[in-house]
């Protein structure tokens, strides 16, 4: 069985999402390889709150369980010139390496790539004879010094040669690759119609070529009478735009098939290639005439496809939903394996497997990330053979010499995404899940709702885990000091978090809320009377009130739920994805299991709560001032509980 990884800056992308695509064709049905699609970004990217631990990808995959690297260059071009990428893989230079669309000048790096010449010629060409047009610009992506950008560019002016047309270095727009810096290039450089002497561009790719039909429109340039306009990738974008873009289809699915295809060459072939020979592969490009160069557009079916997948996006939305159901109803991790079991067919993942580290890692956005030495099993799913396993303990691999038990592993060939599994600054370990469904930007967004959630699950059940080891520690263990790190967050008397415990653990509840925009309460809980049931029924009544609120609150409240003692007679809550008209519903539950605790266990006087409440969101995080918020709002609500339960 044959490992491989497959490097792609973002999957968001819909030229990185098309060529994993035609990764994914050719390796799908194969029986002797197991392919991981990996997310890495870039080391120490600013875009995004936590988007560098997605590098930390590499470093796993560094294991020698891999044996080839696919890496989709063009997507790093923005963020790495080719020598700096170049540097990111050297530590690979042990496994087989193929690059897509960018050649290395190194004979250990093969490649694919897709030859612009023939195709230009044609455009420009079509230009000239068909249109009239011997004035013709550039937009470039020569900002970022991309050797796509440079070999497209080159090829243009070998084209105007070929046909006998004038080169104008000032009718060449640098740009980015972005239809941002298209915009900003415009703008600095044509405040009017009459400042555009040619009359017609051709554009590094289609996402400038878009900016350039909105720019020029709004300089009252009319398209394509007046200036012809081409693009380059024969994205969706192009299809969809008014008027549609003509551009040029580099088949990028086929270049993904095509890269795939000469990998898997390379490791049947093993060692055998002689003289340190670099292997490339070509592909084909095609000139798509539309609109914007005056000509017919017969593409509607493509359209049409374009809207029916843009309408299967509502399916997606509904796989989120989903996830999040499965959020609200998971406490620790053994429900996670089962919910997320159930609701597998319209998740997209047949199969889940999560390894832990021993301990989590923090890391920070200018640290690099160093593979720990060890990860065991944490979690395995697997809906076609009916499994869904939390393991609470489990042997240790060497994650140097590999990333999954070998026998579980070798029956699961096909395509799996890899990612680590990490939340805030913290990495817990990895995960690996089997996309059936091939829409991996959306499957980047699924991964981020199951990551959170086995983060948040993770830390439960350590939590509940601590909780019930001292419930069975014996006082002799407590007087040798040991392990008191787990007393120090738990209450003794109503066994609930501490204050210490559930600041901590409250607070990383709420980040980890947000993380997937998901808002919620917190709550000051007070028990009423205290003082008067201590003066006139005693103290050890009042520690039964104490614990019957604790009883009431955690029988009332969900359990993904965090509630601490934060005093005496006060306590905290914390409901993730809690709406607050529910809270009125939630007050009368409250005094209503109150009043049944109380003539259960035959109490002298009425058990009674007041409920404070505060609402965290985006701009409202901290815990602290969420407490001193919800205690502020307790002094009225207590007015109103007191009369209307004759306190």
């Amino acid at each position: 069985m044959y490992n491989i990884a497959v490097f792609v800056h973002n999957f968001s992308v819909e030229y990185a999402d098309l060529v994993i695509q035609g990764i994914y064709k050719f390796f799908s049905e194969r029986k002797d390889a197991r392919v991981f699609f990996v997310q890495t970004a870039t080391p120490h990217i600013k875009d995004g709150l936590y988007e560098y631990q997605y590098w930390a990808s590499t470093e796993y995959l560094k294991s020698e369980v891999i044996d080839e690297i696919i890496v989709v260059s063009n997507t790093y071009c923005i963020y790495k010139k080719q020598d700096e990428l170049k540097e990111l893989l050297e530590p690979f230079k042990g496994k087989k390496i193929v690059s897509i669309g960018m050649k290395f000048d190194d004979p250990d790096i093969h490649y694919t790539t897709a030859n612009c010449d023939s195709v230009y010629d044609e455009i420009v060409g079509h230009l000239k004879k068909v249109h009239g047009c011997t004035k013709i610009g550039f937009f470039s992506a020569n900002k970022i010094q991309s050797q796509e950008g440079w070999e497209r560019f080159e090829a243009f002016m070998r084209a105007l040669n070929k046909h006998g047309l004038e080169f104008h270095p000032e009718w060449v727009l640098d740009g980015a690759f972005t239809k941002s810096s298209a915009f900003a290039e415009m703008k600095q450089k044509y405040h009017r119609k009459e400042d555009i002497k040619y009359e017609a561009i051709i554009c590094a790719n289609d996402l400038m070529g878009m900016a350039v039909l909105d720019y020029f429109t709004e300089l009252g340039i009319k398209i394509p009478s007046e200036m012809k306009v081409f693009g380059f990738d024969n994205t969706s974008h192009s299809v969809l735009s008014v008027p549609s873009l003509s551009t040029i289809d580099q088949n990028i699915e086929e270049q993904g098939y095509a890269a795939a295809e000469l990998g898997f060459k390379l490791l049947k072939e093993g060692n055998k290639k002689k003289n340190n020979q670099q292997l490339t592969v070509n592909t084909n490009l095609k000139a798509v005439y539309r609109r914007s160069c005056g000509c017919e557009d017969l593409l509607e079916r493509k359209k049409r496809d374009v809207f029916k997948v843009a309408a299967s996006h509502y399916d997606e939305l509904r796989r989120i939903g989903n996830l999040f159901d499965v959020m609200k109803g998971t406490s620790n991790l053994d429900d996670f394996a089962k919910s997320f079991k159930a609701i597998v067919d319209s998740s997209g993942f047949s199969k889940l497997v999560v390894f832990a580290l021993r301990e989590p890692v923090n890391v920070l956005r200018d640290d690099d990330f160093v593979m720990p030495a060890e990860a065991r099993l944490l979690l395995n799913i697997d809906t076609e053979n009916d499994i869904a396993k939390y393991y609470e303990d489990n042997d240790y691999i060497e994650l140097k010499k590999s990333l999954f038990i070998k026998k579980q592993a070798d029956k699961n060939s096909g395509c799996f995404i890899f990612q680590p599994v990490a939340q805030g600054t913290l990495q817990y370990g990895y995960l690996f899940c089997k996309a059936e469904r091939t829409d991996f930007g959306m499957n980047n967004i699924l991964l981020k709702v199951i990551t959170s959630v086995i983060v948040q699950a993770y830390d439960y059940t350590k939590t509940l885990k601590q909780k019930n080891l001292l419930e069975t520690m014996n006082k002799e263990l407590k007087e040798k000091n040991i392990d008191l790190s787990i007393s120090s967050k738990t209450d003794e008397l109503t066994k609930l978090l501490n204050r210490r415990g559930f600041m901590e653990y409250g607070q990383k509840l709420i980040f980890f809320s947000q993380e997937i925009d998901n808002d919620g309460v917190v709550f000051f809980a007070d028990l009423d009377g205290l003082k008067r049931i201590n003066d006139k029924y005693g103290h050890e009544y009042g520690d039964k009130a104490i614990i019957g609120v604790a009883e009431v609150l955690k029988a009332a409240f969900r359990k993904m739920d965090i509630i601490g003692r934060l005093s005496g007679d006060e306590f905290g809550i914390i409901a993730s994805g809690m709406d607050t008209t529910h809270i009125d519903k939630l007050r009368e539950k409250v005094d209503s299991m109150c009043a049944d605790y109380s003539e259960k266990n035959k109490f002298p006087f009425l058990l009674s709560v007041s409920l404070g409440v505060s609402s965290f969101d985006y701009m409202n995080k901290d815990l602290n001032e969420l407490l001193m918020a919800a205690d502020q709002s307790l002094y009225e609500q207590k007015k109103i509980h007191h009369a209307r339960i004759k306190i």
